[in-house]
C-alpha cells in the first residue's frame, strides 16, 4: 500500500491469500462453536451466563472531555456521582419545586444541567463513552463569573462554588417575581404553596437549603479552674479541612493516617494565663463572705451575675482590693457537632516555607475503607480516650478492614433495589469491627456515624499547576436477564478517571493513592 520497494507484489499476493485462509477459518470456528453451544454442550469458560456475568467482563463508567483545563471541576463531578445521597437529593429538589417545565428550565439551568449529567455518570457501560460536561460548566459560569471553568483551578474551591450556586439557584424559587399579595398567591411561589401543608416552613427551609455536605464544626473554650463553659460558637461547613501531620522538617511524617488529622484537628489545647470572668467572680464573693462587714447588695450582685466580661461588678470594688490571681487555665477544642450526610475532606497539602513560596507537601496519608466519626463527636473526653474501633487505618489492620468492606458490599448487594436512574438504594446494614472476623452490631451512639468510602481525588504537579485524577466508587447495574439479582461479585466496583480515560481499579489501587479530597457517604 505504501509502495515498499522491499516487498514484491507476488509477496503482496501470497500475504492477501494468507489472510484471507486466517478469515475463512476464523468464520468455521466461530460457526463450530455456536453450533456446539446450540446442541446443548455447556463449555463453563463461554458458557452464555460467563459471557454476560464473568469476571473477564469489562465494565466503565463515562469519562468527561476536557475542555480545556477544567480537570479540576471533573474530578468533582464525578466524585458527586459516586454519592448516592447526593444524586438523590437532587431529585427531590427536582420533583418538590413545584414548577412548570419551561419555568423549571429557566430558572434552575445549573440543577437541571448538573443533574442530567450525574445521572449518566451514574451508569455503568460494557462499552467506553465520553460525556461533555459544557452544559454544567455553562450554568455554573452565570454564578461565578469571577472563577475561570477553563483555567487551572482549585478542586476543592470549585466544589464549594458549585454547591454554593446550587443553593442561590435554588433559594431564588423561594422569592415570587411578583410583589402583591394577590399575585404572590397566584404564582409559583415555594413558600406560600407548601405552607398549605402541615409540613413547618422552617424544616422545609432545612430539607431543602441545607444539603446532604452540611455539617456544623463547634468550638469550646472552657475554664479548668472553675469548669465552666466560657464560649461555645458553632460554623457551618461543606468541606471539613485537615492539616497534615507534619514532623520537625515541615514534612509530612511516615505513616500518617486521616484518624491522625482528626485527632490534630480536635486536639484539645491548653491555655495559661487566661483571664476567667466567672473564676474572678467567685474570688469576690468568697471574699466578702469572709469580711466582719458583709455587703449583702453586694453579695446577691455576683452570685446572680451572668453576664461575665460585660458587667460592671469590678467595679463595685477598688482596684487590687480582690486578692485573687489574674489568670486561669482553659482549654480550648474544635469538635463536629453535627455529622453531615456526605463527608467531603479536604487534606491541606498546600503551604508556603520560609521564603514565602508555595509549596506543597508530598507524601502517602492513609485512609480507610469505613470511617467512624463518633470518636471526634461530643465533649472532649470522649476525643481524648482516641479513635473508636472503626476508624480503621487500614495499614494497620487491613485484612480486618477489608473483610469487613466486603461483608458490608455483599449485603448491600444482596439488597439492592434497582431504580430508573440505574442506582440502587444501600441496605441499613450496621457493622463494626471485633477481634473476630466476623461483623457484629454497633452501639445505637454510633450507627449514624459511620461511613464508607465514595470517592478520592488525587493531584499531579506543584502548587498552581498540574492535573487531577479521581477513584470512585459505583454501584453495578443489576442483570437485565435478571433484574433481581446484582452482577456477580460485589455490589460496588471502583474506577480510575483521568478527563476522558476510564479504567476499573483495585481497592489496593485507591488506597494507594496521594489523596487531596476525600469524600465519605454516612452509612
Amino acid at each position: 500500500m505504501h509502495e515498499n520497494p522491499l516487498v514484491s507484489h507476488s509477496e503482496v499476493n501470497r500475504r492477501h491469500y494468507s489472510l484471507t485462509a486466517v478469515a475463512v477459518g476464523l468464520g468455521l470456528g466461530v460457526a463450530g462453536l455456536c453450533k456446539v453451544l446450540y446442541s446443548g454442550l455447556s463449555i463453563p469458560w463461554v458458557s452464555p451466563r460467563n459471557l454476560l456475568l464473568g469476571s473477564e467482563r469489562v465494565y466503565y463508567v463515562g469519562g468527561l472531555r476536557n475542555l480545556g483545563n477544567n480537570c479540576f471541576l471533573n474530578v468533582i463531578l464525578q466524585a458527586l456521582a459516586s454519592c448516592d445521597s447526593f444524586v438523590s437529593f437532587l431529585d427531590n429538589l427536582l420533583a418538590t419545586d413545584g414548577l412548570p417545565p419551561e419555568e423549571k428550565a429557566e430558572r434552575m439551568p445549573l440543577l437541571l444541567a448538573l443533574s442530567s449529567l450525574l445521572e449518566d455518570l451514574s451508569i455503568v457501560r460494557d462499552e467506553r463513552i465520553v460525556l461533555n460536561p459544557h452544559g454544567v460548566m455553562q450554568a455554573l459560569s452565570f454564578y461565578v463569573s469571577h472563577f475561570n471553568l477553563t483555567r487551572q483551578q482549585d478542586a476543592s474551591e470549585a466544589f464549594l462554588h458549585l454547591l454554593i450556586s446550587l443553593r442561590d439557584e435554588f433559594s431564588h424559587c423561594y422569592v415570587p417575581h411578583r410583589s402583591s399579595l394577590a399575585d404572590i398567591t397566584l404564582s409559583h411561589s415555594k413558600v406560600y404553596k407548601q405552607r398549605e401543608g402541615n409540613q413547618p416552613e422552617c424544616k422545609r427551609w432545612k430539607q431543602n437549603l441545607f444539603g446532604p455536605f452540611d455539617g456544623t464544626i463547634g468550638s469550646i473554650l472552657s475554664c479548668r479552674n472553675c469548669s465552666s463553659v466560657l464560649s461555645l460558637d458553632f460554623q457551618n461547613f461543606q468541606c471539613l479541612s485537615l492539616s497534615p501531620v507534619l514532623n520537625t522538617n515541615r514534612d509530612i511524617t511516615s505513616g500518617c493516617s486521616l484518624v491522625d488529622c482528626l485527632k490534630y484537628f480536635t486536639v484539645v489545647e491548653h491555655l495559661d494565663n487566661y483571664r476567667c470572668d466567672r473564676c474572678w467572680h467567685i474570688t469576690a464573693a468568697k471574699y466578702l463572705s469572709l469580711k466582719s462587714e458583709a455587703d449583702e447588695e453586694k453579695a446577691t450582685k455576683l452570685n446572680t451575675c451572668v453576664d461575665y466580661g460585660t458587667c460592671s461588678c469590678r467595679g463595685m470594688f477598688p482596684q487590687e482590693e480582690i486578692p485573687c490571681s489574674s489568670s486561669s487555665r482553659a482549654t480550648k477544642q474544635l469538635i463536629i457537632s453535627q455529622c453531615p450526610k456526605i463527608l467531603c475532606i479536604h487534606l491541606l497539602r498546600a503551604s508556603v516555607n520560609l521564603d514565602g513560596e508555595p509549596i506543597k507537601h508530598q507524601g502517602h496519608i492513609s485512609f480507610p475503607l469505613l470511617l467512624n466519626l463518633s470518636p471526634f463527636v461530643g465533649d472532649a473526653s470522649s476525643t481524648e480516650q482516641g479513635p473508636g474501633p472503626l476508624a480503621m487505618n487500614v495499614q494497620r489492620d487491613g485484612q480486618q478492614a477489608l473483610h469487613l468492606y466486603r461483608q458490608l458490599n455483599i449485603q448491600m448487594s444482596l439488597n439492592a433495589i434497582p431504580t430508573g436512574g440505574n442506582s440502587v438504594h444501600m441496605a441499613n446494614v450496621d457493622v463494626a469491627s471485633s477481634s473476630s472476623s466476623s461483623p457484629r452490631l454497633l452501639p445505637s451512639s454510633s450507627k449514624s456515624k459511620l461511613y464508607g468510602l465514595s470517592a478520592v481525588v488525587e493531584h499531579y504537579g506543584k502548587c498552581g499547576g498540574g492535573h487531577y485524577a479521581v477513584y470512585r466508587r459505583v454501584a453495578s447495574n443489576p442483570d437485565p436477564d435478571d433484574p433481581g439479582q446484582p452482577l456477580a461479585g460485589l455490589g460496588k466496583r471502583w474506577f480510575y478517571i483521568s478527563d476522558g480515560h476510564v479504567s476499573e481499579v483495585s481497592e489496593d489501587d485507591v488506597l494507594g493513592a496521594e489523596a487531596t479530597l476525600l469524600f465519605y457517604e454516612r452509612l
